[in-house]
């Protein structure tokens, strides 16, 4: 029996229109016909994308300097930014066709606003995924809206005159936003009909709704301080390489109506193409290592990515086949970056005890500056400066991932050292003695989050009474309802890791369920099949 929320639903299908809609408003801005009188009349100040980014800059840095203020002002923004958004991208598409006001300076001041609107925009719509979905469900819910931009760009562009491009990019900000609340309302209504815990836990004082009014879905993860640091350091590396992947890529420079998969091949075989490769991505890169320490977890997708990103600094004869190739892979990268950076930001949204606010505001803020450096950097500096410098931005991300890397294994060595001295009391462990084990390691936190810890437990006994868990297996179940990782249970419960493996396959088995997300959600009483056993 699986949980019914490890599947998309309602919610997960409108966050995925609602970011594709977004992405198109924002490809149609600086990549199609439509813009382009305004995208040519700006390029003698600088790229039309730096004004954007500008905008996406200041409100990024708002949202991690007052967390707590900029979500105090969400009633405001709901009203006033998707039709400031819309009106800035009127303004950017009109300004070198009007005689009013200074062209050079209405655009930028539309882009400006369009990109305070965007941030704003996205940053809403993961930020429901991650307070209301499973990791694979929002996975699934940002693939899918990266393959449905490529689907709807490729429309738009090919078969629309430019005033209808306009017209579209205009609206696509409001649309979005009224997309938004329908997923908003869905998600409301979805947890209603499945609360994520049982109703002694609903009256805890802390992290009880989101900023949206929905009770948001308990956390799965534990982590020590510098689990957390490895995080921060991660999200940074993927904003980093989202910004240099994407300004290599033809999205990089606003002006280029270049906007198809690839050239060199059929479109629909382009688009395929491209749904493939990211449902391989998001499948194996991504939700199949999500159980992975911290410091491991994104290391796949990471050298993925890394991978298009050294294969940009190749010099390949124009026009060759190689250089269409190449290209198609860049154009691939820069959709595996996309993913790739919004998926660290969810699971550090679910990891942090942070303000949420502050997480997207600190991801965007670094992918936004690097971004800015970039575009200046590739309007000015020759092809031979623009590869050196991509070598050291290269050189760098790998350089942080060592030292991430090589803290979390230091931190595993002196873990592992220092639960030799409790391994005999590990081994007699029991589901009761588990309890008193987390009450005393809880002494000094808030009642709520104590009452959570005792609910988990209590229901991992429950859980391992009517599904007929061994006694080992019960050890192994109350290890994982915890937060620890597989190395972290071979270490608390002296044992292989091919035993661990193996009972944890047991476990799942017997649960019915497919991954720990499942599993968590199974044992926070998500699903209704399961809360019926435990009556």
């Amino acid at each position: 029996m699986g949980v019914s929320l490890s599947r998309p639903n309602a919610c997960v299908v409108l966050c995925a229109l609602g970011s594709c809609l977004n992405l198109v408003w924002c490809t149609l801005m600086g990549h199609t016909l439509g813009f382009m009188p305004a995208s040519d009349g700006m390029q003698g100040w600088t790229n039309p994308r730096t004004f954007f980014l500008a905008g996406i800059l200041v409100l990024s840095v708002l949202f991690a300097a007052f967390p707590h203020g900029m979500r105090k002002g969400n009633r405001l923004f709901v009203t006033v930014l998707p039709l400031l958004a819309s009106m800035g991208t009127a303004c950017f598409a009109l300004a070198y066709r009007q005689d009013l006001f200074d062209p050079g300076a209405l655009a930028a001041f539309g882009l400006c606003v369009s990109g305070v609107g965007y941030f704003w925009l996205v940053a809403r719509y993961n930020l429901l995924l991650a307070r209301t979905q499973l990791f694979s469900c929002a996975v699934w819910s940002i693939v899918a809206a990266l393959f449905a931009k490529l689907v709807l760009v490729e429309a738009f562009g090919a078969s629309f005159g430019s005033d209808v491009q306009v017209a579209v990019a205009v609206v696509l900000p409001l649309l979005s936003a009224l997309v938004f609340e329908a997923a908003r309302v869905a998600a409301k209504h979805q947890v209603e009909r499945n609360p994520w815990v049982d109703p002694g836990v609903s009256a805890r004082k802390s992290r009880t709704h989101t900023e949206f009014g929905i009770p948001s879905r308990p956390r799965v993860v534990a982590m020590g301080r510098s689990e957390k640091r490895d995080l921060m350091a991660i999200v940074a590396v993927a904003a980093i390489l989202l910004a240099v992947v994407r300004a290599m890529s033809f999205l990089g420079m606003w002006g280029d109506t270049h906007t198809s998969l690839s050239e060199s091949i059929a479109w629909m075989a382009s688009l395929a193409l491209g749904g493939i490769c990211l449902v391989v991505f998001g499948r194996f890169a991504l939700i199949a290592v999500q159980e992975r320490p911290v410091s491991m977890r994104f290391q796949p997708a990471i050298l993925v990515t890394l991978a298009g990103m050294f294969a940009m600094a190749l010099r390949i004869e124009p026009n060759s086949a190689e250089a269409m190739f190449l290209s198609m892979v860049v154009q691939l990268d820069e959709l595996f970056a996309h993913l790739l950076f919004w998926c660290v930001v969810i699971a550090a949204l679910d990891a942090l005890d942070v303000p949420s606010y502050r997480v997207v505001g600190f991801a965007c803020a670094v992918y936004a500056s690097v971004s800015i450096v970039w575009v200046v950097l590739m309007s000015h500096a020759t092809v031979v400066d623009t590869t050196l410098v991509l070598l050291a931005a290269y050189a760098v991300v790998v350089f942080a991932m060592r030292a991430n890397w090589s803290r979390g294994s230091w931190a595993q060595d002196a873990s592992a050292s220092g639960s030799q001295e409790v391994t005999s009391d590990s081994l007699g462990v029991t589901a009761s003695a588990e309890q008193a084990v987390v009450n005393e390691h809880d002494e000094g936190v808030s009642d709520a989050t104590e009452r959570l810890h005792a609910l988990i437990a209590q229901r991992c006994e429950n859980l391992a009474d009517v599904y007929g868990l061994s006694p080992r297996e019960r050890d192994v179940f109350a290890c994982m309802a915890r937060g620890r990782t597989r190395a972290g249970i071979q270490e608390d419960l002296v044992l292989s890791g091919n035993t661990v493996k193996t009972h944890v396959a047991h476990i799942y088995a017997k649960l019915g369920v497919h991954d720990r997300q499942e599993m968590m959600a199974l044992l926070l009483g998500q699903e209704e099949g399961a809360a019926s056993h435990d009556e």
